[in-house]
Parts: structure tokens; C-alpha cells; sequence
């Protein structure tokens, strides 16, 4: 059965340069870039606060695969990590040894206050799924509101949404997950509790990772008696106060992350995993008999989903090669990590597999890196749109790296400068002059090859 959607006329409330649609890493360096470059720029976020999976899904540890190597942040994000750090010191962090974790209570704030001081106009409670297309160009972007539709008309439109929400909307063909089944990395809704005893978990080490080592052992055994399949155990922030700011356990295999059911399918099954969890922690974890549960994440979160198809698709090919590409915007390292789609998790993490036997995870070696192209965040079809973060064109290997959030941050900022000299030369992004975007980019401190 279908049935007809009215006709509806809705005023258009704004006009802007730059329209962003996602206010997580990717949107934060487009809006950014974009506003730094002169352009009038507003960002639409479907929560109540800015960062996206960082504070939404309590991915703190944004960079854990730099934790030992020589690479550093860059761009954007190295400036945003630099000024919350000279505010927020560790985040009451007390693991020894350990990376540096934002807080992601504290980043709501500092992403509010950052990104308004850089003139972006922000609406939050903005979900995004309809545009408006004509003659391959996105005339306005539609908000679902409590006020109903409201319009939203910009020269550029760049979609940051990390499912391509509005590529999909303005009909860009995409791909999406495995390429034999389709199939996604699981979902994860991160939790936090309160009430661990500190001193057992400081005294002679950092016992957290001593027990998230010895639950792998015992998963592998067979001990645990746990329904969930994530057999490794990453905790997050060790306070004084006895919170760890997040566990990243409950996995939820085999759903669409752009699928209604499946979403609200993902959400419960992981609710029942973090109480059975909870249980086993209080009885099997020493310094967690007293603890309680202190939050969930407010939704699940997700590592991949849509992938566009851009004017060139990055490939793992790409990646292994460091194929130099005359339109390079970003330089990253060179790593691989893919949560098993199917949920076997027994593999020894090599890319042979290519994400059918098993996870895939690759650390960093050396001074390794790999190059991304303009013409990833360029869909084919579009003419006045961009795409930044995970939702890039590139395949589905390839996106386990390109989905890091640094990375994410990087190619917003490249999208966002592109848009900005777009405007400004009354051309489509596919039209401008590269050299002036990586200019830009590298007085903005992103690291580019120096023979571009």
C-alpha cells in the first residue's frame, strides 16, 4: 500500500554561502573552514549539542592508533585538541599511561562556544532528510521541526551527516556496507559507571587494561557466559570520583544503520547486553562490586553505512600504495580497523580476510601513510554538494580508515574550504582551482605533501 504526501509550501527561512548538515567531526571542520574562508555558513544538527559520535556515542579516545607512534593530529582538529586541553588539562582522567580522552560532557560546551566564535550560525534539533533538486542542483535543504518543514537555501550544500543522508535525499547512487552481502560493522552503544574503587584499580598499574586483556581470554574460552560477540573490552576516562567515562562493549551485528527497525532493534538488543554486563563486571571484575550504571549513550552508534559515488573511489589498493593524487587534501596514517560485520570474531585481525574472516585491525607502522583525493567528497550527479567524513566514495576496506575521526575532521575542512572558494568564484566544487584549496588548507596547518 503507498498513499500521497500532500503538497505542502514552505517558506524558506534562510539563505546562506554554506549549508552543513552534521555538527559531528566532519561538519565541525567544514563549518570552520568555511566561515574562516569568508562565507556566510549555518550548521544543522539533528541532536542538542555539537560532536557527533565523540559526545553522542561517548567515543572519547578519538585517536587511540597515534597513542605510541610519531604522527599527531593536524588541521582542525589538532586546534581544537590543543585548546581543550590548555582548558580541560586530562579531563579528570587518572589511567597511567594512557591517551589523552576528551570529555564529552566538557566538548558539548567547547564545541559551542568554538564554532560560534568562528561565526557559524548553528540550529540544533535540525533533522535533515529531504532536499530539494533541480537541474542537478540542491535548491533548498529541508528541516523536519516541531513547526513543521522549514527551508534552508545555500550556494553549497556540504552533507557531514556520516550516512549521506542528504546525498541519499538528492538521489546520489551509493554503496553501502560489504560488497557480497551489504552487511555493516555492528553498531555500539557505549555506557558509563560509577563507583569503581579506585585504588584497586590504580595500585601497580593500569588494572583496566589488565581486566579488559583477561575478559578477551576468557570470551575466547568460553567462560564469560555473555550473549554479546565483542570480545574486546575498551574503557574509557578512570576519575577520581570512581566513574569510567565509557565502556565500548555492546555490539549489536548484522543491523542497517539506516533502517528504522533495525535501528530500534540495535538500541534494545544493547541495552540488554550493557545489564548483562553490568552483572558479570559487579561479580568478576575486582574494584567493581559497589558499581552502578551511570548513563547510556543517547543512540547507537555506527563505524559505516552509506558510501557515495564520487569522482574517484578510494581504494585499499590506494591506501597500500600511497597513491599520489594531484587533488591530495589530506595525509593520514596508514591503519585498518573493521569490527567483523558478521559477528565472527576469531579472526587474527589481517586485511587478507578483507573484512570476511574476521575483524581487521592494522596499527599504524612506521611512518606509513596513504593520500585522500578531492574528488571522494564530489558525487557524481550534484553539482552544488559535498560529502566529508565516512560517507566519502571509497570501499568498504578502505572506509575502516577514512572513518577515523581525525581523518572525518580533515575532509569536512577540505570540503568546507572547497565550498567557500566555490561561492566566491561562482563556480560547482568540481570546478575550482586545487592549488588554491591547498593553500588554504595548509595555512589552516594541514599537513600536505610538499611537492603538491
Amino acid at each position: 500500500m503507498k498513499v500521497t504526501i500532500q503538497e505542502k509550501h514552505v517558506d524558506i527561512t534562510k539563505e546562506v554561502d554554506v549549508l552543513i548538515v552534521g555538527g559531528g567531526p566532519a561538519g565541525i571542520g567544514a563549518s570552520v573552514a568555511a566561515a574562516r574562508s569568508g562565507s556566510s555558513v549555518m550548521l544543522l544538527e539533528k541532536r542538542g549539542f555539537l560532536g557527533g559520535n565523540i559526545t553522542g556515542s561517548y567515543v572519547e579516545n578519538c585517536n587511540h592508533f597515534f597513542f605510541g607512534t610519531d604522527f599527531k593530529a593536524d588541521g582542525i582538529y589538532a586546534e581544537i585538541e590543543t585548546k581543550y586541553f590548555m582548558k580541560y588539562g586530562r579531563s579528570h582522567d587518572i589511567r597511567i599511561n594512557s591517551p589523552i580522552r576528551f570529555s564529552s560532557e566538557y566538548l558539548k560546551v567547547f564545541l559551542d562556544e568554538f564554532l560560534t566564535s568562528e561565526g557559524v550560525e548553528i540550529k540544533f534539533h535540525s533533522f535533515v532528510n529531504d532536499v530539494i533538486v533541480e537541474n542537478n542542483t540542491i535548491q533548498c535543504v529541508i528541516i523536519q521541526s516541531k513547526k513543521g518543514p522549514l527551508a534552508i537555501k545555500a550556494k553549497v550544500v556540504i552533507d557531514c551527516t556520516g550516512d549521506g543522508d542528504v546525498a541519499f535525499s538528492a538521489g546520489v547512487p551509493f554503496e553501502q556496507g560489504r560488497d557480497l552481502d551489504g552487511l555493516c560493522q555492528p553498531g555500539t552503544l557505549n555506557f558509563r559507571i560509577a563507583g569503581v574503587n579506585v585504588k584497586k584499580l590504580t595500585d601497580g598499574g593500569d588494572k583496566l587494561k589488565e581486566i579488559g586483556k583477561k575478559f578477551k581470554e576468557d570470551y575466547r574460552a568460553g567462560k564469560t557466559g555473555l550473549n554479546c560477540k565483542r570480545q574486546d573490552l575498551p574503557f574509557g576516562r578512570l576519575t577520581a570520583g570512581g566513574q569510567v567515562s565509557y565502556i565500548n562493549y555492546p555490539c549489536s551485528y548484522g543491523i542497517d544503520p539506516t533502517d528504522v527497525d533495525d535501528l530500534t532493534k540495535g538500541e534494545m538488543e544493547c541495552r540488554q547486553y550493557i545489564m548483562e554486563f553490568y552483572e558479570y563486571a559487579k561479580t568478576h571484575f575486582e574494584g567493581f562490586e559497589n558499581i552502578e550504571l551511570a548513563s547510556i549513550a543517547t543512540e547507537i552508534g555506527f563505524r559505516d553505512s552509506r558510501r557515495i559515488k564520487g569522482l574517484y573511489r578510494l581504494t585499499k589498493e590506494d591506501i597500500e600504495a600511497d597513491t599520489k593524487f594531484e587533488d591530495v587534501i589530506a595525509v593520514y596514517p596508514k591503519f585498518y580497523d573493521m569490527l567483523a560485520p558478521d559477528a565472527f570474531m576469531d579472526g587474527d585481525g589481517k586485511m587478507e580476510g578483507l573484512g570476511y574472516k574476521g575483524h581487521i585491525f592494522v596499527p599504524v607502522e612506521g611512518d606509513k601513510s596513504y593520500r585522500i583525493p578531492f574528488r571522494s567528497l564530489i558525487p557524481v550527479n550534484i553539482d552544488n554538494l559535498l560529502v566529508a567524513g565516512r560517507c566519502i566514495s571509497a570501499d568498504h576496506v578502505a572506509e575502516s580508515t577514512i572513518r577515523g575521526i581525525s581523518a572525518c575532521m580533515l575532509t569536512g575542512q577540505a570540503a568546507g574550504g572547497a565550498a567557500s572558494i566555490a561561492c566566491k568564484d561562482k563556480v560547482a566544487p568540481k570546478e575550482i582551482n586545487i592549488k588554491e584549496l591547498q593553500g588554504f588548507l595548509i595555512t589552516q596547518g594541514v599537513n600536505l605533501p610538499k611537492e603538491i
